[in-house]
């Protein structure tokens, strides 16, 4: 049996064929496993890399893709850089970030907003880079509505946790997710950008983690943002917009309040399975707000 701890021999022979030998090698997966993630030192110079390996062969696809054709617009030093890539393992070798990532930071509020207007630049560059087309724009087109349609299995998943009336407003929001149009399109990062976004310094900031990289409605990326650090302090969303470069447009508004609540009981049914009382509590809570907000 394979020790799932062990980066297996193929995948280290790949990985050094190109850095040269590798002097430390971690698992970084959230369960010991032989996909995933993995954090290697190089044995030269100590160089830091981490391989990336992709659960499905599509998905390695679209994360090849996001660092060939949409990372390099971010610029030197704002992202990981692609090295290799092998479609045997499905694998990526990328350059390690130094840095902590800002969920892991405890910043004051001024020093947040000086992060956030960093950070509206960054992700108007990425959102920026590239225009879908063909098949691409379709599915760019449809993957809100995608979103919704897994409404209904995330609240089953929270169970008695919810009442039937905001279980009732969750999937009126996603129905009305469906149908709105015309929202602008772009290259998103499409994952949990507090944990993606990385600070190394006090004038750096860079972004990781491109597994769910797509063209989609760029609203998408904001619902992370808009249930954490925009939810505790409001104020937060001026200077990242200011330096995105525009503001939400009214339908924008209305699908970010439906990704909210998608959002919210995401995180509360995984709250639930991993038995997190705060968790579903603060999922709870933006959930009320998001009912005196919006009217359905």
């Amino acid at each position: 049996m394979t020790d799932p701890h062990l980066l297996p021999a193929p995948l280290r022979a790949w990985a050094e064929n190109t850095l040269g030998a590798l002097a430390s090698v971690r698992n970084a997966s959230p369960q010991a496993s032989s996909t995933g993630l993995w954090h290697v030192v190089r044995a030269c110079d100590s160089a830091r890399f981490d391989i990336k390996i992709a659960r499905t062969p599509d998905g390695f696809t679209s994360e090849t893709f996001a660092y060939r054709h949409a990372v390099p617009a971010l610029g030197p030093g704002r992202a990981p850089r692609l090295l290799a890539t092998s479609p045997r393992h499905l694998a990526l070798l990328v350059t390690a970030l130094p840095g902590t990532p800002l969920s892991q930071l405890r910043l004051t509020e001024g020093a947040l907003r000086e992060v956030h207007w960093r950070a509206g630049s960054l992700i108007a560059q990425l959102h920026q880079a590239g225009r879908p087309s063909g098949a691409a724009h379709q599915a760019a087109s449809s993957a809100l509505s995608h979103l919704a349609d897994q409404a209904a299995d995330h609240l089953d998943a929270v169970g008695d946790c919810l009442a039937a009336d905001e279980k009732k407003f969750v999937m009126d929001l996603a129905d009305r997710l469906r149908v709105i149009d015309h929202l602008p399109l772009g290259f998103v990062h499409g994952g949990d950008l507090a944990s993606a976004l990385v600070c190394s310094g006090r004038s750096q900031l860079a972004v990781h983690g491109f597994a769910s990289a797509r063209f989609a409605p760029v609203v998408l990326d904001f619902a992370g943002l808009a249930c954490g650090y925009w939810s505790t302090w409001p104020r937060l969303r001026t200077p990242f917009f200011n330096s995105y470069g525009r503001t939400l447009a009214p339908e924008e508004r209305l699908a970010l309040h439906c990704l909210m609540a998608l959002h919210v009981v995401r995180s509360l049914a995984q709250g639930r399975a991993l038995g997190d009382r705060t968790a579903a509590d603060s999922a709870r809570a933006l959930l009320g707000r998001l009912r005196n907000e919006v009217s359905v």
